[in-house]
């Protein structure tokens, strides 16, 4: 048998190849069928809708936006409410002798927050 023989034989095997019966088509399509994913079914009543924290939180940034927020929030307020020789001393000491630094307080008393000025 030469070269050119197989050849012509190989090109005559390519172009008719061989049919898979039915019943292998039938076996194949079935196990491709089974192992495709299962539709999901989602009711309206499954899904929550967020409540007004979450929404608030939201559009805000995020919680850590929220968490930048509200500390700048509540050191405004500290510092709203502090005396102007605290303030002074937390800014370095600015204009403040070294003795008056030793022993500082810096909520001398409760009525502080209830005073006008």
């Amino acid at each position: 048998m030469q070269t050119s023989d197989l050849d012509d034989l190989l090109a005559l095997a390519a172009m008719h190849p061989p049919a898979p019966s039915p019943a292998l088509m039938d076996r194949v399509t079935a196990d491709a069928l089974a192992l495709q994913p299962q539709s999901l079914t989602v009711s309206r009543a499954a899904v929550a809708r967020p409540g007004l924290w979450s929404r608030l939180v939201d559009l805000l940034g995020g919680p850590a936006a929220l968490a930048g927020v509200t500390s700048a929030a509540l050191f405004g307020i500290a510092l709203g409410y502090l005396d102007p020789t605290t303030v002074d001393i937390l800014a370095l000491g600015q204009g403040v002798d070294q003795a008056e630094t030793e022993a500082v307080d810096f909520f001398p008393s409760v009525d502080f927050l209830m005073t006008e000025g």
